[in-house]
């Protein structure tokens, strides 16, 4: 068993990997093998594969908590998305692996898992992202009871995280958006038609950031009056590239234009179509590459700052946007002398948001005005 250099460099790969492992060892016959692993950029990684594949083959209950995490996730960037793994490997690179990393996985007892828990806890994270440290380290241990023989899960058997909830935040720290009017006054002090155009399109659809970014010309058909969802933008990745990829939850979506989107967005892609290499398939802001996150989250705030409009986040536009209907359905629904139809409303809704029903529901129903309302009517009629 040993690592080598490959000293021809004609047998490099294109990328420059050159180091690699030579191990024998013995099959479930009986039988003598050889194996020959493949190239790596660095003795590091190929020292690291070599312990993967000795301790997996040799004795697959006693190997090191990293090394069955490394394993873990490798399989995982196959499986899943690649942002939401990296999004995974980073939570468990800074809560997870310093903690457990030197343990062989079999002499992890519930003690040290308690006592990770009771560091977590010092963190004063908040009980979604301990949810989510719980589930990775829960997966990483599943991946061992299947691949390594290993008896018994013990971070299930331990349980999730419990949190008191004492704290009292008030709805409008929930949910935070802007109004039409100061969504009007924040949209009047920019001069720039890129910008105000994206903002105006965050405000009047509701997308979400990457969805909006990986936006082409060919999704927006202007006879239909529809904005076509079918991809996002991923710029977490493992190797820091951005990458295409589909929506958050797989579901392709289509969402009606309003007069004010449709005629906002045809006076831009006349500007845009004055350049002489103009394509259909340009990103709708950003022509030939997309608008990285940096650059609008600055123009935002500045935007927000010249306005005097309290800011919020790119996300909360999606908010604001809900929060826009909701307010015009309520009217609407009174100049009817009609009552609000909830169920009918989030409907409509999560098609065009792209949640299910009752996340809609669960995020949103608050900002109804009129449902205590209903409630005193019955206890009135009694």
């Amino acid at each position: 068993m040993a690592v080598y250099n490959e000293k021809d460099k004609s047998k490099w790969t294109k990328d420059s990997r050159h180091w690699y492992f030579r191990i024998a060892y013995t099959d479930v016959k009986g039988k003598k093998r050889y194996y020959k692993s493949k190239k790596y950029k660095t003795r590091e990684l190929a020292e690291a594969e070599e312990l993967k594949f000795k301790t997996k083959r040799d004795n697959p209950t006693l190997v090191r908590f990293s090394v069955i995490a490394s394993e873990y996730f490798d399989y995982m960037y196959k499986a899943k998305k690649e942002s939401t793994v990296y999004s995974y490997e980073n939570a468990y690179k800074k809560n997870i692996e310093p903690y457990f990393e030197e343990f062989y996985i079999n002499n992890i007892t519930m003690q040290t898992i308690k006592y990770w828990k009771e560091e977590m806890y010092k963190k004063n994270f908040k009980l979604n992202y301990l949810d989510k440290l719980y589930n990775i380290l829960k997966s990483i241990f599943d991946f061992a009871v299947r691949n390594y023989n290993l008896e018994s899960n013990l971070i299930a058997i331990s349980g999730r995280f419990q949190k008191a909830n004492e704290e009292v935040v008030p709805d409008e720290q929930k949910i935070r958006y802007i109004t039409y009017e100061e969504f009007n006054q924040f949209i009047s002090v920019i001069d720039n038609d890129l910008w105000k155009t994206f903002f105006i399109f965050l405000y009047y659809t509701g997308m979400r950031k990457g969805e909006v970014q990986a936006l082409t010309w060919n999704d927006i058909d202007f006879s239909t009056n529809e904005v076509i969802v079918n991809k996002t933008l991923n710029v977490k990745t493992k190797n820091f590239i951005y990458k295409i990829t589909s929506t958050k939850n797989y579901l392709n979506r289509k969402i009606k234009m309003s007069k004010t989107l449709k005629e906002t967005l045809l006076q831009y892609k006349n500007i845009c179509q004055q350049y002489s290499n103009f394509k259909e398939n340009w990103f709708v802001f950003g022509n030939s590459r997309f608008l990285p996150s940096t650059t609008i989250d600055n123009h935002k705030h500045k935007y927000f700052k010249t306005s005097g409009i309290h800011e919020i986040t790119i996300h909360e536009f999606r908010h604001s946007h809900v929060s826009l209907l909701i307010n015009e359905y309520v009217k609407t629904s009174k100049e009817k002398n009609m009552k609000a139809d909830t169920s009918k409303f989030f409907l409509m809704m999560s098609n065009r948001m792209g949640h299910s029903i009752n996340v809609m529901q669960k995020t949103y129903m608050h900002l109804f005005p009129t449902i205590q309302d209903e409630v005193v009517d019955l206890l009135d009629n009694l």
